[in-house]
């Protein structure tokens, strides 16, 4: 996470500097699919490298979604941007349903037999799982490879060395200028909020369903399975309710929601009640993500869309540092993971605050007044 929000800004610069966004967007999504594949050669006390392989593999998939993201504003328009993030994050879920299905069969073993033993056929399996994810992942990749648009440089091209160069300096200059957009500060402040609480919820629901609520392995992969399908509308609907009352609004609503799911899961006794705040966190996971870069999509200014996703990244990557250390020392001090879920609540809080205090229309329209 360091890794890729120290770099997001400055390669999202270089994208929009050298008008090389898709082929930056192919480069970090093939690496992500090789270092996935070789996670299949990982064998029982491969420590080291499978912990470099999932580095490898994760700052390749978060880099790509500052590329990724950036396209927003070329495949929509200011009155679809809401809904048409909202089928991206939908049509994600459904992905992540169905190539966990795919896997499900190489889950299913159990790792160690009657005796303890690892049981090589299941390693086996395991190990298969990732091959399947990695084909998966590169097939469905193909549509963006060859049909996304392509982009102008804003500069002129010469070396590399220049081209790496003149990203170094982008992002000095934008840095220099950030006064000019203030919702813009504000709203990066506001998502380090509430991305930290809804990265923890997504690290910790699987632990917190096994520890807590004595859930099996194969429960788990169920829960996974449900919550893929019920963020999928969550996504759809918050996304066509930005275009309608706006992204401001929207994210406040989906906000609110994580504090009631937020109070429910610090007080549920039951695995009803378990499920309830899982449901609700779905639709809240589904929406607040998918209305939140519509939203930023909004306020980049354009012809450095890259870059200014690159510091949304860097915003949401910083935060993810930070929630789940806190969920743990928590957790870890009072014993309860109860009250560890309960510690979130001053991160959707602050986000929530952060968020009604942005002037969405002067966001929009570069910072301009209100009234323009």
């Amino acid at each position: 996470m360091l890794l890729v929000a120290l770099a997001s800004p400055y390669v999202g610069a270089l994208a929009d500097y050298s008008g090389r966004r898709r082929a930056l967007l192919t480069g970090s999504t093939l690496l992500t699919v090789c270092a996935t594949a070789l996670l299949a050669l990982v064998g029982p006390g491969d420590v080291a490298l499978g912990m470099s392989l999932f580095v490898v593999g994760t700052v390749g998939f978060e880099a790509g979604y500052v590329f990724y993201n950036a396209f927003l504003p070329d495949v929509s328009t200011p009155r679809t941007i809401g809904r048409i993030s909202g089928w991206g994050w939908a049509v994600g879920y459904a992905g992540g349903l169905l190539s966990l299905a795919a896997c499900l069969p190489l889950l299913r073993l159990p790792l160690r037999d009657a005796a303890g033993a690892l049981d090589p056929s299941a390693v086996a399996a395991r190990q298969a799982s990732f091959l399947v994810v990695a084909a998966f992942y590169l097939l469905f990749a193909l549509p963006a490879f060859f049909w996304l648009p392509g982009a102008s440089p804003s500069g002129s091209l010469g070396s590399p060395a220049d081209i790496a160069a003149a990203g170094f300096r982008r992002v000095r200059w934008t840095l220099s200028r950030l006064r000019r957009h203030r919702e813009v500060v504000k709203f990066l402040l506001a998502s380090i909020f509430f991305t930290d609480g809804i990265t923890t919820v997504i690290s910790f629901s699987a632990i917190y369903a096994t520890v807590t609520f004595g859930f099996s392995s194969a429960e788990v992969v169920v829960l996974f399975l449900v919550l893929n399908v019920v963020a999928f509308p969550g996504a759809l609907v918050c996304g066509h309710l930005a275009d309608r009352i706006g992204p401001r609004r929207t994210i406040l609503l989906t906000l609110l929601l994580w504090i009631a799911v937020v109070l429910l899961g610090a007080l549920a006794r039951s695995r009803a009640a378990f499920w309830g705040m899982a449901c609700g966190a779905a639709v809240g996971m589904g929406g607040t993500q998918a209305v939140s870069r519509s939203f930023m999509a909004q306020i980049s200014p354009r012809d450095r869309e890259s870059e200014f996703f690159g510091f949304y990244v860097l915003a949401g990557k910083f935060a993810s540092m930070f929630g789940p250390l806190v969920f743990g020392l928590v957790s870890a001090a009072t014993g309860s993971q109860r009250a560890a879920v309960l510690s979130l609540l001053p991160f959707f809080l602050a986000g929530l605050a952060l968020t009604a205090s942005i002037r969405e229309r002067a966001a929009i329209d570069g910072g301009a007044p209100p009234s323009a």
